[in-house]
């Protein structure tokens, strides 16, 4: 396999599934795939107010925003608003993090997703996904590894 081109999203290079419905929550997509839960890839787009960044955890983990403010050495680190991820040409459901925009952020990565032997995440859409192995994140332009669940 070709290595991945940090400035290129990967997801234009993986095979695309379809779902017969549109689902939103990472819960609703592993059920519809027929896949564990801690497969589905919850990404999160959060802002430290300087900075956006792509947070990448499991599907059944909830994200530690205290660690992530830690990990990062800030005082603030929130959701970015549904305001802001329209702006991005996003919304719930949508936020995939092998294709741009989101390709092109920063990535916080949980250390657990790399264990995994796939990932699977929206393909951009509510019906459209991909299945990969989670250590394609690691090839994202800037990557930093570490324990951000609650």
């Amino acid at each position: 396999m070709e290595p991945i081109n940090p400035c290129t999203a990967p997801g234009g290079g993986l095979r695309v599934f379809k779902l017969s419905h549109d689902v939103i929550t990472c819960e609703e997509a592993a059920k519809a795939k027929g896949i564990p839960l801690e497969n589905e890839l919850k990404t999160l787009v959060i802002t430290t107010g300087a900075r956006t960044y792509a947070l990448h955890l499991p599907g059944d983990k909830k994200a530690s925003l205290r660690k992530v403010k830690q990990f990062l050495g800030t005082e603030q680190a929130c959701l970015i608003s549904p305001r802001d991820l329209a702006e991005m040409g996003l919304s719930p459901g949508t936020v995939s993090p092998v294709i741009d925009p989101v390709w092109s952020l920063s990535h916080l990565v949980s250390a657990r997703i790399l264990d995994l032997p796939y990932v699977s995440t929206n393909g951009g859409t509510r019906r459209e996904y991909f299945k990969f192995d989670p250590k394609i994140l690691l090839n994202a332009r800037e990557v930093a590894v570490g324990e951000f669940e609650a």
